[in-house]
Protein backbone atom coordinates (compact mmCIF):
# COMPACT_ATOMS: atom_id res chain seq x y z
CA UNK A 1 0.00 0.00 0.00
CA UNK A 2 1.30 3.45 -1.05
CA UNK A 3 1.53 5.91 2.09
CA UNK A 4 1.22 9.77 1.96
CA UNK A 5 4.64 11.81 3.34
CA UNK A 6 3.05 12.18 6.67
CA UNK A 7 2.81 8.47 7.33
CA UNK A 8 6.39 7.97 6.75
CA UNK A 9 9.00 7.26 9.59
CA UNK A 10 5.82 5.63 11.33
CA UNK A 11 5.47 2.31 12.53
CA UNK A 12 2.90 0.44 11.06
CA UNK A 13 1.34 -2.90 11.96
CA UNK A 14 1.35 -6.25 8.94
CA UNK A 15 -1.37 -8.21 8.81
CA UNK A 16 -1.27 -10.34 10.97
CA UNK A 17 -1.26 -7.42 13.84
CA UNK A 18 3.43 -7.75 14.22
CA UNK A 19 5.43 -4.67 14.08
CA UNK A 20 8.06 -4.90 11.01
CA UNK A 21 11.46 -5.50 11.51
CA UNK A 22 13.84 -2.69 13.44
CA UNK A 23 15.46 -2.22 9.28
CA UNK A 24 12.43 -1.36 8.12
CA UNK A 25 12.09 1.86 10.78
CA UNK A 26 13.61 5.16 9.43
CA UNK A 27 16.49 6.28 11.53
CA UNK A 28 14.07 8.20 13.65
CA UNK A 29 12.42 5.58 15.13
CA UNK A 30 15.62 2.98 15.86
CA UNK A 31 17.21 3.26 18.93
CA UNK A 32 18.53 7.31 20.06
CA UNK A 33 22.01 8.22 20.36
CA UNK A 34 23.36 10.57 22.69
CA UNK A 35 22.13 14.28 21.85
CA UNK A 36 24.83 16.79 21.31
CA UNK A 37 24.49 18.98 24.57
CA UNK A 38 24.54 22.42 24.05
CA UNK A 39 27.14 25.09 25.11
CA UNK A 40 26.15 26.51 28.06
CA UNK A 41 26.61 30.44 28.41
CA UNK A 42 25.56 33.24 30.73
CA UNK A 43 22.17 34.02 30.39
CA UNK A 44 19.99 37.15 31.16
CA UNK A 45 18.05 35.31 34.53
CA UNK A 46 21.74 33.91 35.99
CA UNK A 47 22.81 37.97 35.31
CA UNK A 48 19.79 39.22 37.62
CA UNK A 49 20.28 36.52 40.42
CA UNK A 50 24.26 36.95 40.87
CA UNK A 51 23.17 41.19 40.67
CA UNK A 52 21.14 40.66 43.79
CA UNK A 53 24.09 43.44 45.49
CA UNK A 54 23.09 45.82 43.09
CA UNK A 55 19.69 45.89 43.57
CA UNK A 56 19.13 43.36 40.42
CA UNK A 57 20.05 46.15 37.90
CA UNK A 58 22.26 44.78 35.68
CA UNK A 59 23.13 47.55 33.00
CA UNK A 60 25.18 49.01 35.92
CA UNK A 61 27.01 46.56 37.55
CA UNK A 62 30.77 46.70 38.11
CA UNK A 63 31.23 43.58 39.82
CA UNK A 64 30.39 40.16 38.99
CA UNK A 65 30.73 36.95 40.51
CA UNK A 66 29.90 33.76 38.13
CA UNK A 67 32.31 30.98 39.52
CA UNK A 68 31.36 26.98 39.71
CA UNK A 69 27.96 27.73 37.43
CA UNK A 70 29.77 25.25 35.07
CA UNK A 71 29.62 27.62 31.80
CA UNK A 72 31.01 26.32 28.63
CA UNK A 73 31.24 29.97 27.21
CA UNK A 74 30.57 33.73 28.30
CA UNK A 75 28.20 34.28 25.52
CA UNK A 76 27.20 37.30 24.09
CA UNK A 77 24.58 38.08 26.62
CA UNK A 78 26.71 39.93 29.11
CA UNK A 79 28.65 42.15 26.91
CA UNK A 80 25.42 43.42 25.51
CA UNK A 81 24.09 44.33 29.29
CA UNK A 82 26.86 45.39 31.26
CA UNK A 83 30.45 45.22 29.13
CA UNK A 84 30.30 48.76 29.48
CA UNK A 85 30.78 49.34 33.22
CA UNK A 86 31.88 45.80 34.38
CA UNK A 87 35.29 46.20 36.01
CA UNK A 88 35.47 42.79 37.97
CA UNK A 89 34.47 39.81 36.28
CA UNK A 90 35.69 36.57 38.29
CA UNK A 91 34.74 33.47 36.10
CA UNK A 92 36.80 30.90 37.94
CA UNK A 93 36.24 26.92 38.37
CA UNK A 94 33.91 26.61 35.46
CA UNK A 95 34.27 24.86 32.11
CA UNK A 96 35.21 27.82 29.76
CA UNK A 97 36.78 26.59 26.89
CA UNK A 98 37.17 29.84 24.64
CA UNK A 99 38.23 33.18 25.07
CA UNK A 100 36.20 34.56 22.38
CA UNK A 101 37.38 37.54 20.77
CA UNK A 102 33.39 38.47 19.91
CA UNK A 103 32.08 37.85 23.08
CA UNK A 104 35.51 40.23 24.68
CA UNK A 105 35.62 43.10 22.82
CA UNK A 106 32.89 44.90 24.38
CA UNK A 107 34.40 44.48 27.60
CA UNK A 108 36.46 48.09 27.63
CA UNK A 109 36.36 48.93 30.97
CA UNK A 110 37.80 45.68 32.36
CA UNK A 111 40.29 46.20 35.26
CA UNK A 112 40.65 41.97 36.63
CA UNK A 113 39.57 39.15 34.63
CA UNK A 114 40.12 35.76 36.74
CA UNK A 115 39.65 32.72 34.51
CA UNK A 116 41.38 30.05 36.95
CA UNK A 117 40.41 26.09 36.72
CA UNK A 118 38.76 26.46 33.22
CA UNK A 119 39.58 24.50 29.91
CA UNK A 120 41.72 27.85 28.24
CA UNK A 121 43.73 26.74 25.45
CA UNK A 122 45.21 29.83 24.07
CA UNK A 123 44.91 33.89 25.55
CA UNK A 124 42.82 35.15 23.07
CA UNK A 125 40.59 38.98 22.78
CA UNK A 126 42.64 41.17 25.20
CA UNK A 127 43.96 42.96 22.77
CA UNK A 128 41.19 45.94 23.17
CA UNK A 129 41.24 45.80 26.99
CA UNK A 130 43.54 48.80 27.93
CA UNK A 131 42.35 49.12 31.57
CA UNK A 132 43.17 45.28 32.07
CA UNK A 133 45.44 45.17 35.45
CA UNK A 134 45.14 41.79 36.75
CA UNK A 135 44.87 38.57 34.52
CA UNK A 136 44.50 34.99 36.66
CA UNK A 137 44.71 32.03 34.20
CA UNK A 138 45.94 29.45 37.05
CA UNK A 139 45.11 25.56 36.05
CA UNK A 140 44.30 25.66 32.80
CA UNK A 141 45.81 23.77 29.44
CA UNK A 142 47.94 26.75 27.88
CA UNK A 143 50.96 25.03 26.34
CA UNK A 144 53.69 26.04 24.38
CA UNK A 145 52.51 25.57 21.08
CA UNK A 146 50.54 28.43 21.45
CA UNK A 147 52.32 30.56 24.16
CA UNK A 148 54.08 32.78 21.36
CA UNK A 149 50.31 33.89 19.73
CA UNK A 150 49.45 34.27 23.23
CA UNK A 151 52.06 36.60 24.61
CA UNK A 152 51.50 38.91 21.33
CA UNK A 153 47.89 38.85 22.59
CA UNK A 154 49.15 40.23 25.77
CA UNK A 155 51.26 43.16 24.65
CA UNK A 156 48.17 45.14 23.58
CA UNK A 157 47.19 44.99 27.22
CA UNK A 158 49.73 48.37 28.36
CA UNK A 159 48.34 48.49 31.87
CA UNK A 160 48.44 44.76 32.88
CA UNK A 161 50.23 44.44 36.02
CA UNK A 162 49.53 40.91 37.26
CA UNK A 163 49.47 37.92 35.33
CA UNK A 164 49.09 34.17 37.47
CA UNK A 165 49.54 31.08 34.85
CA UNK A 166 50.71 28.63 37.29
CA UNK A 167 49.62 25.18 36.40
CA UNK A 168 49.44 25.70 32.75
CA UNK A 169 51.59 23.12 30.95
CA UNK A 170 53.60 25.67 29.63
CA UNK A 171 55.05 26.58 33.03
CA UNK A 172 57.75 24.27 34.56
CA UNK A 173 57.75 23.06 38.32
CA UNK A 174 60.24 24.42 39.97
CA UNK A 175 62.08 22.14 42.13
CA UNK A 176 61.26 19.07 40.33
CA UNK A 177 64.44 17.96 37.64
CA UNK A 178 63.93 14.78 35.48
CA UNK A 179 66.51 12.82 33.31
CA UNK A 180 66.24 15.55 30.52
CA UNK A 181 65.45 19.44 30.39
CA UNK A 182 61.58 20.05 30.72
CA UNK A 183 61.15 16.17 31.77
CA UNK A 184 60.82 14.59 34.70
CA UNK A 185 60.38 10.97 36.24
CA UNK A 186 57.40 8.96 37.05
CA UNK A 187 57.21 5.77 39.44
CA UNK A 188 55.27 2.97 39.53
CA UNK A 189 55.48 -0.49 41.36
CA UNK A 190 58.87 0.92 42.36
CA UNK A 191 60.58 1.29 39.02
CA UNK A 192 61.07 4.70 36.81
CA UNK A 193 58.11 4.65 33.95
CA UNK A 194 58.31 6.86 31.38
CA UNK A 195 59.32 10.55 31.12
CA UNK A 196 56.28 12.87 31.02
CA UNK A 197 57.06 16.42 30.20
CA UNK A 198 56.08 19.39 32.97
CA UNK A 199 56.63 22.24 31.02
CA UNK A 200 59.14 24.72 29.66
CA UNK A 201 61.02 26.25 32.42
CA UNK A 202 62.19 28.84 30.34
CA UNK A 203 58.43 29.96 30.64
CA UNK A 204 58.95 32.32 33.08
CA UNK A 205 62.43 34.30 31.95
CA UNK A 206 60.13 34.33 28.07
CA UNK A 207 57.08 36.23 29.72
CA UNK A 208 59.26 38.91 31.60
CA UNK A 209 61.11 39.56 28.56
CA UNK A 210 58.24 40.14 26.45
CA UNK A 211 56.12 42.16 28.82
CA UNK A 212 58.12 44.86 29.98
CA UNK A 213 55.06 46.97 31.93
CA UNK A 214 54.34 43.23 34.16
CA UNK A 215 55.14 43.70 37.73
CA UNK A 216 54.16 40.54 39.34
CA UNK A 217 53.94 36.93 37.66
CA UNK A 218 52.34 33.59 39.38
CA UNK A 219 52.32 35.66 42.38
CA UNK A 220 56.15 36.36 43.00
CA UNK A 221 57.34 40.16 42.28
CA UNK A 222 59.92 40.51 39.39
CA UNK A 223 62.67 42.46 39.92
CA UNK A 224 65.21 44.73 37.99
CA UNK A 225 67.52 41.95 37.61
CA UNK A 226 65.60 39.56 36.84
CA UNK A 227 64.25 41.65 34.20
CA UNK A 228 67.38 42.07 32.72
CA UNK A 229 68.50 38.82 32.40
CA UNK A 230 65.27 38.12 30.67
CA UNK A 231 65.70 40.52 28.46
CA UNK A 232 69.54 39.50 27.77
CA UNK A 233 68.25 36.11 26.59
CA UNK A 234 65.20 36.46 25.07
CA UNK A 235 66.61 35.47 21.60
CA UNK A 236 68.09 32.25 22.72
CA UNK A 237 64.77 31.62 24.53
CA UNK A 238 62.50 32.43 21.66
CA UNK A 239 64.73 29.53 19.45
CA UNK A 240 64.15 27.04 22.18
CA UNK A 241 60.33 27.86 22.43
CA UNK A 242 60.23 27.64 18.37
CA UNK A 243 61.56 23.85 18.66
CA UNK A 244 59.26 23.04 21.32
CA UNK A 245 55.76 24.17 19.53
CA UNK A 246 57.10 22.38 16.62
CA UNK A 247 57.45 18.82 19.15
CA UNK A 248 54.60 19.84 20.41
CA UNK A 249 52.05 20.08 17.17
CA UNK A 250 53.34 17.09 16.05
CA UNK A 251 52.32 15.23 19.49
CA UNK A 252 48.84 16.62 19.16
CA UNK A 253 48.58 15.46 15.56
CA UNK A 254 49.24 11.93 16.61
CA UNK A 255 46.70 12.39 19.54
CA UNK A 256 44.04 14.06 17.26
CA UNK A 257 44.33 10.21 15.29
CA UNK A 258 43.89 8.33 18.26
CA UNK A 259 41.10 10.13 19.93
CA UNK A 260 39.26 10.22 16.14
CA UNK A 261 39.31 6.73 16.28
CA UNK A 262 38.35 6.08 19.87
CA UNK A 263 35.43 8.55 19.17
CA UNK A 264 34.55 5.99 15.93
CA UNK A 265 34.50 3.08 18.27
CA UNK A 266 32.04 4.80 20.71
CA UNK A 267 29.79 6.17 17.81
CA UNK A 268 29.24 2.31 16.90
CA UNK A 269 29.16 1.16 20.23
CA UNK A 270 26.26 3.64 20.82
CA UNK A 271 28.61 5.17 24.24
CA UNK A 272 27.41 8.23 25.50
CA UNK A 273 30.49 10.72 25.94
CA UNK A 274 28.46 13.63 27.87
CA UNK A 275 29.59 11.34 31.11
CA UNK A 276 32.55 9.21 32.49
CA UNK A 277 31.72 5.99 33.16
CA UNK A 278 32.15 4.53 36.46
CA UNK A 279 35.19 1.99 35.25
CA UNK A 280 36.69 4.76 33.79
CA UNK A 281 39.87 6.84 34.46
CA UNK A 282 40.01 9.95 34.92
CA UNK A 283 42.97 12.54 33.48
CA UNK A 284 43.45 16.56 33.67
CA UNK A 285 42.38 17.53 30.40
CA UNK A 286 39.31 19.22 29.22
CA UNK A 287 37.63 16.28 28.05
CA UNK A 288 37.53 14.77 31.32
CA UNK A 289 36.34 18.38 33.09
CA UNK A 290 33.74 18.69 30.68
CA UNK A 291 32.25 15.54 31.22
CA UNK A 292 31.99 15.72 35.02
CA UNK A 293 31.06 19.33 34.70
CA UNK A 294 28.06 18.11 32.77
CA UNK A 295 27.26 15.26 35.22
CA UNK A 296 27.33 18.08 37.70
CA UNK A 297 25.14 20.40 36.08
CA UNK A 298 22.53 18.00 35.48
CA UNK A 299 22.48 16.85 39.39
CA UNK A 300 21.96 20.39 40.12
CA UNK A 301 18.85 20.94 37.52
CA UNK A 302 17.72 18.24 38.98
CA UNK A 303 17.71 19.09 42.54
CA UNK A 304 16.30 22.10 41.83
CA UNK A 305 13.30 20.99 39.67
CA UNK A 306 12.68 18.55 42.27
CA UNK A 307 12.65 21.88 44.74
CA UNK A 308 10.11 24.04 42.52
CA UNK A 309 8.22 20.97 42.21
CA UNK A 310 7.39 20.94 45.63
CA UNK A 311 6.94 24.42 46.61
CA UNK A 312 3.48 26.32 46.31
CA UNK A 313 3.12 27.48 42.65
CA UNK A 314 4.48 31.44 43.17
CA UNK A 315 1.43 34.10 42.13
CA UNK A 316 1.60 36.09 39.23
CA UNK A 317 3.52 39.86 39.15
CA UNK A 318 2.76 42.53 38.00
CA UNK A 319 4.83 42.09 34.72
CA UNK A 320 3.63 38.47 33.89
CA UNK A 321 -0.42 40.00 34.22
CA UNK A 322 0.98 42.26 31.51
CA UNK A 323 2.80 40.15 29.05
CA UNK A 324 -0.29 37.63 29.29
CA UNK A 325 -2.75 40.92 28.92
CA UNK A 326 -0.96 42.06 25.66
CA UNK A 327 -1.26 37.96 24.20
CA UNK A 328 -5.01 38.03 25.00
CA UNK A 329 -5.71 41.68 23.61
CA UNK A 330 -4.00 40.40 20.41
CA UNK A 331 -5.82 37.37 19.95
CA UNK A 332 -8.82 39.45 20.23
CA UNK A 333 -8.06 41.84 17.67
CA UNK A 334 -7.22 39.67 15.18
CA UNK A 335 -10.28 37.09 16.02
CA UNK A 336 -12.27 40.64 15.61
CA UNK A 337 -10.20 41.59 11.92
CA UNK A 338 -11.63 37.99 10.70
CA UNK A 339 -15.13 39.25 11.73
CA UNK A 340 -14.71 42.51 9.95
CA UNK A 341 -13.27 40.70 6.70
CA UNK A 342 -16.77 38.49 6.69
CA UNK A 343 -18.63 41.60 6.97
CA UNK A 344 -16.70 42.96 3.83
CA UNK A 345 -17.21 39.98 1.99
CA UNK A 346 -20.68 39.26 2.44
CA UNK A 347 -21.66 43.20 2.13
CA UNK A 348 -22.66 42.46 -1.46
CA UNK A 349 -25.22 39.64 -0.69
CA UNK A 350 -26.73 42.04 1.39
CA UNK A 351 -26.68 44.63 -1.34
CA UNK A 352 -28.16 41.83 -3.77
CA UNK A 353 -30.85 41.19 -1.30
CA UNK A 354 -29.52 38.49 0.60
CA UNK A 355 -31.28 38.59 4.39
CA UNK A 356 -29.05 36.30 5.71
CA UNK A 357 -26.39 38.44 6.39
CA UNK A 358 -26.21 39.41 9.96
CA UNK A 359 -25.99 43.26 10.71
CA UNK A 360 -23.19 42.93 13.69
CA UNK A 361 -20.99 41.28 10.41
CA UNK A 362 -20.30 37.85 12.27
CA UNK A 363 -19.53 39.57 15.60
CA UNK A 364 -19.83 37.13 18.82
CA UNK A 365 -20.80 38.80 21.94
CA UNK A 366 -18.94 37.21 24.74
CA UNK A 367 -18.30 38.23 28.66
CA UNK A 368 -15.64 35.71 29.83
CA UNK A 369 -14.79 37.90 33.14
CA UNK A 370 -18.56 37.61 33.84
CA UNK A 371 -18.42 41.53 34.32
CA UNK A 372 -21.60 43.34 34.86
CA UNK A 373 -22.51 46.35 32.61
CA UNK A 374 -25.71 48.00 31.55
CA UNK A 375 -26.68 51.17 28.61
CA UNK A 376 -27.88 54.25 29.52
CA UNK A 377 -29.02 57.24 27.23
CA UNK A 378 -27.75 60.53 27.86
CA UNK A 379 -29.02 63.23 25.62
CA UNK A 380 -27.39 61.76 21.75
CA UNK A 381 -24.94 59.75 23.26
CA UNK A 382 -25.16 55.85 24.50
CA UNK A 383 -23.37 55.58 27.57
CA UNK A 384 -22.01 51.93 28.58
CA UNK A 385 -21.03 51.24 31.94
CA UNK A 386 -18.49 48.36 33.06
CA UNK A 387 -18.39 47.50 37.45
CA UNK A 388 -14.67 46.33 37.71
CA UNK A 389 -12.91 46.32 40.88
CA UNK A 390 -11.80 49.01 42.28
CA UNK A 391 -7.91 48.48 42.43
CA UNK A 392 -7.75 46.92 38.85
CA UNK A 393 -4.49 48.28 37.26
CA UNK A 394 -5.84 50.56 34.43
CA UNK A 395 -2.83 49.02 32.43
CA UNK A 396 -5.07 45.59 32.65
CA UNK A 397 -7.80 47.55 30.44
CA UNK A 398 -8.37 48.10 26.58
CA UNK A 399 -10.99 49.52 24.87
CA UNK A 400 -12.30 49.20 21.25
CA UNK A 401 -14.76 50.67 20.26
CA UNK A 402 -16.75 50.29 16.98
CA UNK A 403 -19.97 51.77 15.08
CA UNK A 404 -21.66 48.33 15.78
CA UNK A 405 -19.99 46.71 19.19
CA UNK A 406 -17.72 47.53 21.55
CA UNK A 407 -14.75 45.19 23.18
CA UNK A 408 -13.01 45.60 26.24
CA UNK A 409 -10.16 42.86 27.22
CA UNK A 410 -9.90 43.41 31.02
CA UNK A 411 -7.30 41.03 32.42
CA UNK A 412 -6.88 38.75 29.49
CA UNK A 413 -10.62 38.33 29.81
CA UNK A 414 -12.98 39.25 26.56
CA UNK A 415 -15.85 41.25 27.09
CA UNK A 416 -17.77 41.84 23.79
CA UNK A 417 -21.00 43.62 23.11
CA UNK A 418 -23.32 44.19 20.33
CA UNK A 419 -24.19 48.08 20.38
CA UNK A 420 -28.20 48.46 20.23
CA UNK A 421 -27.64 51.73 17.97
CA UNK A 422 -24.39 52.62 15.41
CA UNK A 423 -22.23 54.82 17.08
CA UNK A 424 -19.56 57.44 16.27
CA UNK A 425 -16.47 55.14 17.40
CA UNK A 426 -14.00 58.11 16.45
CA UNK A 427 -15.58 60.75 18.63
CA UNK A 428 -16.11 58.05 21.63
CA UNK A 429 -14.67 58.73 25.39
CA UNK A 430 -13.48 56.12 27.58
CA UNK A 431 -12.98 56.74 31.28
CA UNK A 432 -12.85 55.22 34.49
CA UNK A 433 -14.46 56.30 37.95
CA UNK A 434 -11.21 56.74 40.60
CA UNK A 435 -14.20 56.15 43.24
CA UNK A 436 -15.73 53.11 41.94
CA UNK A 437 -13.25 51.87 39.51
CA UNK A 438 -16.24 51.78 36.64
CA UNK A 439 -15.94 51.78 34.17
CA UNK A 440 -17.71 54.46 31.20
CA UNK A 441 -17.84 54.49 27.69
CA UNK A 442 -19.78 57.55 26.23
CA UNK A 443 -20.39 57.15 22.52
CA UNK A 444 -22.60 59.80 20.39
CA UNK A 445 -25.23 58.21 18.06
CA UNK A 446 -24.73 57.94 14.20
CA UNK A 447 -28.85 59.56 14.55
CA UNK A 448 -29.22 61.69 17.68
CA UNK A 449 -32.76 61.60 17.39
CA UNK A 450 -32.55 57.05 17.74
CA UNK A 451 -34.12 56.14 20.90
CA UNK A 452 -33.52 52.15 22.21
CA UNK A 453 -36.43 50.80 23.58
CA UNK A 454 -35.47 47.21 24.28
CA UNK A 455 -33.43 45.00 26.20
CA UNK A 456 -35.52 43.37 28.89
CA UNK A 457 -38.07 46.03 30.21
CA UNK A 458 -38.38 49.94 30.40
CA UNK A 459 -37.46 51.45 33.61
CA UNK A 460 -38.88 55.25 33.61
CA UNK A 461 -36.82 57.12 35.32
CA UNK A 462 -39.06 58.85 38.47
CA UNK A 463 -38.56 62.15 40.36
CA UNK A 464 -37.95 62.07 44.09
CA UNK A 465 -40.93 63.06 45.42
CA UNK A 466 -40.53 66.02 48.55
CA UNK A 467 -40.73 65.68 52.04
CA UNK A 468 -44.06 65.14 53.45
CA UNK A 469 -45.61 63.76 50.32
CA UNK A 470 -48.37 60.54 51.54
CA UNK A 471 -47.34 57.60 49.32
CA UNK A 472 -48.31 53.99 50.37
CA UNK A 473 -47.21 51.08 49.34
CA UNK A 474 -49.73 50.24 46.85
CA UNK A 475 -49.34 53.18 45.01
CA UNK A 476 -45.49 51.98 44.15
CA UNK A 477 -46.72 48.82 43.46
CA UNK A 478 -49.26 50.67 41.06
CA UNK A 479 -46.04 52.79 39.51
CA UNK A 480 -44.24 49.69 39.22
CA UNK A 481 -47.14 47.83 37.90
CA UNK A 482 -47.94 50.66 34.89
CA UNK A 483 -44.26 51.02 33.95
CA UNK A 484 -43.60 47.08 33.45
CA UNK A 485 -47.11 47.17 31.16
CA UNK A 486 -45.32 50.52 29.41
CA UNK A 487 -42.89 48.30 28.50
CA UNK A 488 -44.50 45.11 27.33
CA UNK A 489 -47.06 47.32 25.18
CA UNK A 490 -44.41 49.54 23.66
CA UNK A 491 -42.97 46.30 22.76
CA UNK A 492 -45.98 44.88 21.40
CA UNK A 493 -46.80 47.28 19.25
CA UNK A 494 -43.12 47.06 17.58
CA UNK A 495 -44.06 43.62 16.58
CA UNK A 496 -41.12 41.86 18.68
CA UNK A 497 -42.34 38.70 20.68
CA UNK A 498 -38.89 38.07 22.19
CA UNK A 499 -38.53 41.14 24.85
CA UNK A 500 -34.95 40.26 24.48
CA UNK A 501 -34.15 41.60 21.35
CA UNK A 502 -32.89 44.77 20.11
CA UNK A 503 -35.39 47.03 18.64
CA UNK A 504 -35.48 50.14 17.32
CA UNK A 505 -38.76 52.94 17.42
CA UNK A 506 -39.12 56.44 17.40
CA UNK A 507 -40.62 58.25 20.54
CA UNK A 508 -42.06 61.73 19.97
CA UNK A 509 -41.93 63.16 23.37
CA UNK A 510 -40.65 61.02 25.98
CA UNK A 511 -37.15 61.36 26.38
CA UNK A 512 -37.36 60.26 30.11
CA UNK A 513 -36.88 55.75 29.05
CA UNK A 514 -33.85 54.33 29.27
CA UNK A 515 -32.03 51.03 28.80
CA UNK A 516 -32.17 48.43 31.46
CA UNK A 517 -30.26 44.99 31.24
CA UNK A 518 -32.10 43.64 34.34
CA UNK A 519 -34.21 40.80 33.65
CA UNK A 520 -35.86 40.84 37.51
CA UNK A 521 -39.32 41.76 36.97
CA UNK A 522 -40.01 41.41 40.96
CA UNK A 523 -36.88 43.20 42.49
CA UNK A 524 -38.07 46.15 44.60
CA UNK A 525 -34.90 48.11 43.69
CA UNK A 526 -36.44 49.06 40.46
CA UNK A 527 -37.62 52.42 42.34
CA UNK A 528 -35.40 55.29 42.97
CA UNK A 529 -36.73 55.83 46.65
CA UNK A 530 -35.97 53.78 49.36
CA UNK A 531 -39.08 51.94 50.91
CA UNK A 532 -41.04 53.77 54.05
CA UNK A 533 -39.48 52.73 57.42
CA UNK A 534 -42.27 51.45 60.06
Amino acid sequence: DETTNNDKGKCHPGRDGALPPPSALSPSSQSSKPMKREKRSITLSLLRKRSEHNEGLVSTLEELALHQEELQSIGPILGRTCGKTLKILLLQNNVIERMDPNELKLFRSLEYLNLALNNITRIEGLGRMEHLRKLDLTLNFVDVDVLEESVNELTGCRCLEELFLLGNPCMGLDGIEGDAPGTTASYEDGAPALQKPIGWKGCRAYIIARLPNLQFLDGKEIKRSERILATQQLSKLTLELHSLAEAKRDQCQLESGKQRDKCDQHAEEDIDEGYISDEAPTYHNPETRTKLSNELHDQKRAKEKQETAQQAPRPKGEREWEEEHRDAVQKAREREEVGREWERSHSRNQLHGDGDTKRDGGIKQCNQGKYKFWFEEESSSLVMRVDLPKHLSTSLIDADIHPTYVSVVVKSKVLRVILPAEVLSDQSLARRSAASGCLELTMPKVDPNEVVIGLGHVRERTTKEPPGSDRTRDGMLHTRNKRERLGHFMMKEAGIKNSLKIIEAQCSGDKSLVLNTDNEDEDEDDDDEPPPLH
